[in-house]
């Protein structure tokens, strides 16, 4: 099943899109300015950096790492082993710069801020996709450094979500309490407004009764929409309930099961059995484990 929460497209189209390049460039200027370092003393003159890996992974930042370097060295050229989402083993280098000396140095620690992050999040995120099989793993709006983590999760082989609040429309709990529309027209709204309509449910009967509401409004239209419901903290033994019963009433190619709320790395083997079609989790981004790397400089003569 094609699943809208993959914006992949929005950020990369032969290169980065406009988008995911202004992410680039606000992170990156906005780490700079925050860690400069005093040049008095760093030697003049030309070094090689190498970028080696302490231990295995997948590869993550890379065109954030060329963007850091096109916008603070002049004369420099990059060497990369390995491409964007692949696979790397412990020793092994990952890409060598030979640059002016300060001007390396001024951004060395950004550039292994970011490269063992993102590819912590990538290979996280490639480990969790492995345990859940055939169920999807999607990021959250729950990230630290924005677009960039939500990209290191598409290349760990996830989805990336909504990139904003505007990308999808999603109806929450609250909106239905305080709104003064029906359900139905609540729902009208969402299969009019965005291809990508998520509704919220928080316990089996809310999920019945947004699905029968949905179904009568595809049944009046003669249509065959999909809605994404988000099974909020509600597990995976009541997702594979739901999704048994929507399956026993011959409705389930209406729905997109999401299931969200404590999806956690030692529940993933439940989750890859719920009957879901992705489950979607914080922790991938805000509790990554980072690769290990290390930055080895020389002078070149």
């Amino acid at each position: 099943m094609d699943l809208p929460h993959d914006r992949s497209h929005l950020l990369w189209n032969q290169g980065p899109t406009e988008r995911f390049a202004s992410s680039i460039n606000n992170w990156a200027t906005a780490m700079y300015l925050d860690d400069q370092t005093s040049s008095d003393m760093i030697s003049h003159g030309r070094s090689r950096s190498r970028i080696i890996a302490k231990e295995s992974g997948i590869l993550s930042g890379r065109p954030v790492l060329e963007y850091l370097i096109q916008k603070h060295c002049k004369n420099w050229t990059m060497q990369w082993f390995f491409s964007e989402g692949h696979r790397f083993d412990q020793g092994q280098e990952i890409v060598t710069i030979d640059a002016n000396s300060i001007e390396i140095l001024q951004i060395e620690r950004i550039c292994m801020n970011l490269i063992t992050r993102m590819s912590g999040i990538a290979s996280t995120t490639s480990r969790w996709c492995e345990e859940l099989g055939n169920v999807s793993l999607a990021a959250t709006r729950k990230t630290n450094w924005g677009v960039l983590d939500k990209w290191a999760v598409h290349v760990g082989g996830g989805l990336t979500h909504r990139l904003d609040r505007s990308d999808g429309l999603m109806i929450k709990e609250n909106d239905f309490s305080s709104s003064k529309l029906t359900l139905r027209e609540i729902l009208l709204i969402c299969g009019e407004s965005t291809d990508f309509p998520v509704v919220e449910v928080v316990s089996m009967d809310h999920a019945l009764q947004v699905a029968n509401a949905w179904i009568d409004l595809q049944r009046d239209s003669s249509g065959d929409g999909r809605i994404t419901l988000m099974l909020d903290n509600l597990g995976p033994s009541v997702c594979r309930k739901f999704s048994d019963k929507l399956i026993e009433m011959g409705v389930r190619k209406l729905f997109i099961l999401e299931g969200s709320g404590r999806v956690r790395q030692e529940n993933l083997e439940h989750w890859a059995l719920s009957g879901a079609d992705l489950v979607s989790s914080g922790s991938i981004t805000m509790q990554p484990d980072i690769v290990d790397m290390t930055m080895l400089v020389e002078a070149l003569q």
